[in-house]
């Protein structure tokens, strides 16, 4: 778990520099996912318990949804987001079919960055209006993965389209539809 966070702190400190450390190390997406990304998704879980300490009249149950939601939410965003970068990452490469474990790691790089703008969120007493932008922040930092993904020039803005939706928008869409629904 430390070495991914090491890459993710490394992206959010340099993102350039972030995506050339993966380019050369090539860590295996699979083994990132399982140590690093799920617990990280359970450590943002368990945060949501410090509501606890500053939110009055709260109870366990509320606290147990949006627990759920917020492992749930990221949860199933892998597997969203595998699935949109495999019908539309292809002919936005150079060439022409793009590489399966990059776009892994893309996958999982972008959203242990949200997943931790969440725990950021969940320790925080109070709602900071700054939090709420850092996914912005998220969307750079997948901009600057044009060269590790081998984008064809001229298909920029449509790979930052694709990856801020799938890395970005589809986890906070599903967080805020389960948080809402879920009573």
């Amino acid at each position: 778990m430390f070495a991914f966070l090491k890459y993710l702190v490394q992206l959010l400190l340099s993102p350039s520099h972030g995506w050339e450390d993966l380019e050369s190390r090539d860590p295996d997406p699979e083994e990132m996912t399982r140590s690093g990304l799920y617990p990280l998704m359970g450590i943002a879980a368990a945060t949501e318990f410090l509501s606890f300490f500053y939110e009055r009249h709260v109870e366990l149950a509320t606290v147990l949804i949006r627990a759920v939601a917020d492992f749930g939410s990221y949860f199933v965003s892998v597997f969203i987001a595998k699935l949109i970068f495999d019908y539309y990452l292809g002919p936005l490469t150079a060439r022409g079919h793009f590489d399966t474990r990059r776009a892994a790691t893309l996958t999982v790089a972008g959203l242990g960055l949200m997943v931790l703008i969440q725990i950021i969120g969940n320790c925080l007493p109070w709602s900071v209006m700054l939090v709420r932008f850092l996914p912005l922040y998220v969307v750079l930092v997948l901009f600057k993965a044009i060269p590790y993904m081998e984008v064809r020039r001229g298909c920029e803005m449509r790979f930052l389209l694709v990856t801020a939706g799938a890395v970005v928008a589809v986890p906070l869409l599903i967080y805020y539809l389960l948080y809402f629904i879920i009573p």
